[in-house]
């Protein structure tokens, strides 16, 4: 399941900025009008979910189905970052972008770190890796007392 759509990328990028983004011909006033590269759109999505990914194995069961909001959310993030980054003239990313890139690598960091959790689709949290504890009644015998026996 993907973690987002082309629809969530043109929430956060107009269509014309996204056909710009994607679109690696010349330009030529003849040609026809450009139009959008599924392929560039596929490629930046499945970077940024291979990202996301990456934080996150080990600590959720993958690939996230449902995808939680602030999973979508980062991987439109990162991809947006991706589709700006790719242009041989985008030596100056937008500062919108540049900030949502690394506030999306700073919650992967949080998230795999433990110190932020996406919690499981029914709203339950999803049960942390680690250190079981339990509670037990006191010893009756000491550890000296056995070793009398």
């Amino acid at each position: 399941m993907r973690y987002c759509t082309l629809a969530d990328l043109q929430l956060a990028i107009p269509m014309a900025t996204l056909i710009q983004l994607t679109n690696d011909s010349a330009t030529d006033f003849n040609a026809p009008a450009p139009v959008l590269n599924q392929a560039v759109v596929d490629e930046a999505v499945r970077q940024a979910e291979e990202l996301v990914d990456a934080y996150l194995r080990g600590r959720y069961l993958l690939p996230l189905e449902p995808v939680p909001t602030v999973v979508k959310d980062i991987t439109v993030n990162l991809a947006r970052h991706w589709l700006y980054a790719r242009r041989p003239e985008g030596n100056d990313l937008p500062d919108a972008v540049t900030r949502t890139y690394k506030s999306a690598l700073q919650m992967l960091e949080a998230i795999r770190d433990n110190k932020l959790t996406i919690g499981a689709p029914t709203g339950e949290a999803t049960p942390e890796p680690g250190e079981m504890k339990a509670r037990t009644r006191p010893r009756r015998f000491s550890a000296d007392l056995l070793d009398r026996y």
